[in-house]
């Protein structure tokens, strides 16, 4: 196969909605790839496959793959690992029925190991700046003191782009203790900075940023304006409705519209009433969902 053709490959593998075909086997096959894009595709894909035998893998192309952009994107699929750590509760009494619960969780043991690989990356001061800030991402799914330490450190730092990663980690985190800097930082100066909140502000559904994600829907910014369209979908907000409604049907062009209509699909899901969403019209997409 042509590089273009492994490429191609890894994309359709990456966009597919088949979800019952396993695809790891053809993902391994191209970890080791001489091509650095391909190598990085490959390990990107592995984010769906978060199986303890990957750790291993991932850690060496963390740390040794000759190609920064790899070793980045390894990076950021480990933690996918932490956010399965996060979510599974290793200390619930199952009773009989724990073989069956825990079937599928995450061993324990792995989840410390790669916590403490981030945990190690991030202090390394040796260490590039960009592997250290995706490790400062990775870590935004705990919710632990020590994660709140580093994130505060994170967002301190004089770098545009660790700052950048701690608003983004707090976005993930989506814990209140966050949520005044986020508002803060949803009129910063520095546009990517700015953006980072907006998109913050959404991930972590803050009733509070609804009125300000509002108003940014009105910015005289094209990028300004989509971002705070879409996290205006991911606050529930009940002021979003009617902003959204306005933008699905009198947007000034064909993108705003759509994000505005999927952002008010959005708001009608995260404030639990989708069904009413679809009895306010005769919506094609769900006819089509439902073809």
């Amino acid at each position: 196969m042509s590089k273009e053709e492994k490429i191609q490959l890894l994309k359709r593998v990456a966009e597919s909605e088949d979800y019952f075909t396993n695809y790891l086997p053809v993902l391994k096959d191209f970890l080791d790839d001489e091509e650095a894009e391909v190598r990085k595709l490959a390990i990107g894909g592995l984010w769906d496959y978060p199986k303890p035998e990957m750790i291993e893998v991932l850690f060496d192309k963390a740390e040794n793959d000759p190609d920064k952009e790899v070793r980045c994107k390894a990076i950021i699929t480990l933690g996918r690992y932490i956010c399965e750590g996060e979510m599974a509760d290793y200390d619930f009494d199952w009773g009989p029925i724990k073989e069956i619960m825990c079937e599928d969780e995450l061993p324990r043991e792995d989840f410390l190991r790669v916590k403490e690989f981030f945990l190690g990356l991030y202090r390394d001061q040796e260490k590039p700046l960009d592997e250290r800030r995706f490790a400062v991402e990775a870590l935004g799914f705990l919710t632990d003191p020590e994660v709140f330490e580093i994130i505060e450190e994170a967002y301190a730092h004089p770098d545009k782009k660790m700052k950048m990663s701690a608003i983004f980690a707090m976005g993930r985190s989506g814990n209140v203790r966050w949520e005044h800097a986020i508002l803060d930082e949803l009129y910063n100066p520095v546009k990517e900075l700015q953006l980072e909140a907006i998109r913050a502000a959404g991930e972590s559904g803050f009733d509070g940023a609804g009125k300000d994600l509002w108003r940014l829907t009105y910015s005289d910014d094209r990028d300004v304006k989509l971002e705070a369209i879409r996290g205006l979908g991911q606050t529930g907000w009940e002021g979003a409705f009617e902003r959204l409604d306005e933008l699905t049907y009198l947007g000034e062009d064909e993108e705003i519209r759509e994000m505005a209509e999927l952002a008010l699909k959005g708001c009608y899901l995260y404030s639990g009433s989708l069904d009413e969403y679809y009895e306010e019209g005769d919506w094609e997409e769900s006819d089509e969902d439902e073809d």
